[in-house]
Parts: structure tokens; C-alpha cells; sequence
């Protein structure tokens, strides 16, 4: 034989020693491992943790909240008198003004921006009678339309509970629609009125999901007009006051937070 051909043929069983040794090797190998893996194999898998939710009545950034409330309108207020010109007297000089409580109904809704802050806009309309005072007393003025809505910013103390108290603060704008005057042969007219707006309530969550609300609420507006009466006789008498109405709101109802 040639030298080449025996370099082949050692090259051949070299080859073929080297991978007899790495199979029996990895057998070995398999061998050895073959228990361990029986009894991983044979172990129950690790449930994955739960996720842990929040119950539905935590308040989460992202919530909103829809409410119906009955509200009781208190007003607070107190009236100048009805300004006196010599020149042109009116007939209701130095009477002044007593606005009556009401009730009504209101919606409202908001969002929460964190956990802890969100805000609410309530809308609500009523209809409420005017009295007079002082030179006026005993005499009905007028009644009037009137539409106030408030948006607050609120900070919730416990969004965790199922108790949730808050507290809110904003501004009111005040729309005097529909006013009619008592008065003979006299018209009224109401100014529409801006002013802030305190807030204090709390939410109480109820049934299975928790998600259905029962709310109390109560606001205070700063809310100031001013009242012009116009007698229209031989001649055009003009009078006016300003009326600081001021008025508490206490409301009642039910809501859902989605």
C-alpha cells in the first residue's frame, strides 16, 4: 500500500474512535441525568401568582362617575335697597328683595385624573318666587328661572373604602332665565352672576359589584346679582339693587362609578 492511502485509513479510524468516545460519553451523560429529570418531570408545575385586583369600589385614575341627585336650594341672602331718585321716584323705593328656597333635581358626572384627585360638573335648573322686603313686605315680586352650573375639583381622603369622603372646590356660573314680574306694570330682570363654589359629600358603595353609589353632597356658592325694576307708567321709572343670594345646596342620591 501506499504511504497515502495508510495516512487515510488512520485518518479513518481516528475519526471513528473519536466519535465512539463522545457517544458513550454522552450516554454516560444521559444515563447519570435520566433520575433527575424523572423527578422534575413527575413534580406538579408552580401556578403563575394571581394578579390581585382592586375591588370595584377602589377609585382608580381612569373611573368616572354618573350620579342623580334631589337637591334642596337654601339661599342665604341679603338685599340692598331699591335705590331712590329724587328726580324720578319709583314706587318701590327702598324695598328690598328675599329670594325663596326650592328644590329641583341634578345630574352629574366627572373623571378621576389619580387616585386621589378628579373632578365634577353638576348641572341642574329651578324655578324659585321673589319676595319683597322693607318697603316691599308682603309683596310678591316675581319668580325666575335659574340654571347653575358648577364644575369642582375634588381630592378623595379614602379611595380604598367603601366610604369614600372628598372635598372640592370651584367656580359657578349663574343664567337668570324666565323671569316674570308680579309687580303691576313693572318688568324685573336678574343679572347673571359668576362666583366659586365650596364642595364637601361623600360616596357610600353598596350592592354585589360595587360599583352602584349612594351620594351626599352639599355645596356653598358665592352667587350675587343685581335686580332691576322698571315701572312703565306716564313715564319710565328705573330702580335697582344688588342681592347677595349666597346659597347653600344640599343634595341626595344615587350614582355609578364605570
Amino acid at each position: 500500500m501506499t504511504s497515502s492511502a495508510l495516512i487515510t485509513q488512520s485518518t479513518l479510524r481516528s475519526s471513528a474512535t473519536i466519535k465512539l468516545t463522545f457517544f458513550c460519553l454522552w450516554t454516560c451523560l444521559m444515563a447519570a441525568l435520566s433520575p433527575v429529570y424523572a423527578n422534575c418531570s413527575l413534580r406538579p408545575a408552580r401556578p403563575c401568582p394571581p394578579v390581585e385586583r382592586p375591588p370595584a369600589h377602589c377609585t382608580q385614575a381612569g373611573d368616572w362617575f354618573t350620579r342623580l341627585r334631589a337637591l334642596y336650594f337654601s339661599p342665604r341672602e341679603t338685599s340692598g335697597s331699591f335705590s331712590r331718585n329724587a328726580a324720578n321716584p319709583s314706587p318701590y323705593a327702598l324695598g328690598g328683595v328675599d329670594i325663596r328656597p326650592c328644590g329641583t333635581g341634578e345630574f352629574d358626572f366627572g373623571a378621576m385624573f389619580t387616585q386621589h384627585f378628579g373632578f365634577e360638573l353638576g348641572l341642574s335648573t329651578a324655578q324659585t318666587s321673589i319676595r319683597g322686603t322693607r318697603a316691599l313686605a308682603g309683596e310678591k315680586i316675581g319668580n325666575t328661572w335659574f340654571f347653575p352650573p358648577t364644575l369642582t375639583l375634588q381630592w378623595r381622603f379614602a379611595p380604598n373604602q367603601t366610604v369614600q369622603p372628598y372635598i372640592g372646590a370651584g367656580g359657578n356660573y349663574t343664567l337668570f332665565y324666565g323671569v316674570k314680574s308680579s309687580l303691576p306694570q313693572t318688568s324685573l330682570h336678574l343679572r347673571n352672576s359668576w362666583g366659586p363654589v365650596a364642595q364637601g359629600g361623600l360616596d357610600l358603595f353598596f350592592c354585589d359589584n360595587e360599583r352602584w353609589l349612594f351620594n351626599i353632597d352639599v355645596k356653598y356658592l358665592w352667587m350675587r346679582t343685581r335686580a332691576h325694576l322698571k315701572t312703565h307708567t306716564t313715564e319710565i321709572l328705573k330702580t335697582s339693587t344688588h342681592v347677595d343670594i349666597n346659597p347653600w345646596i344640599f343634595g341626595c342620591g344615587i350614582g355609578c362609578k364605570w
